[in-house]
């Protein structure tokens, strides 16, 4: 069936569904290779201005690799993404967090994986990983966003499914 298995993380709860997921598929299928990959994209706060009119305000989006997120009002969808914080701000310090986090699930599991760490776009870098490691199967958790958010960021597994050459799962 499928030997080479991928697991985008980033360390939402649909990345962890996905990831348990992937781990299923490995207790079944024990010849399959699994990676657990997760992408350092650059955070640095942007500010962009909209105009509404004769006036024109100041708009910051922090976590937002998009052409629209200068038009996204600060912290749209941030309610979603709150939980406790076990690092630093630091992407050295997100990405010991994300390595740490990852390790135990395979651990518990008692499940080997490669856990790759990767700098880029999300889409882009995953895709690029998807070519030169011959995935065969993509394991991606939803997102959950809905309505303006989705709209405005767009979907990384819509765009995954677009752009990637490899199958798909989408954990939900």
């Amino acid at each position: 069936m499928y030997t080479n298995m991928a697991v985008a993380y980033d360390g939402s709860d649909g990345s962890r569904m996905a990831l348990e997921k992937a781990i299923e598929f490995v207790k079944i299928m024990p010849n399959a290779k699994l990676s657990v990959i997760y992408v350092n994209e650059d955070y640095r706060e942007s500010v962009g201005y909209m105009d509404a009119g004769t006036v024109s305000a100041p708009v910051i989006s922090a976590n937002v690799d998009s052409n629209y997120a200068q038009f996204m009002p600060h912290g749209m969808g941030d309610e979603r993404l709150a939980h406790t914080k076990e690092y630093d701000d630091t992407t050295a310090e997100y990405s010991k967090h994300l390595q740490e986090s990852i390790q135990r699930q395979l651990d518990i599991h008692d499940t080997r994986a490669s856990v790759l760490a990767l700098e880029g776009n999300a889409t882009k870098t995953i895709v690029a990983f998807i070519e030169e490691q011959n995935i065969d199967l993509l394991i991606i958790g939803n997102s959950g966003k809905s309505g303006l958010q989705k709209f405005f960021i767009g979907s990384v597994s819509k765009k995954l499914i677009k752009d990637s050459s490899s199958s798909i799962l989408v954990v939900k």
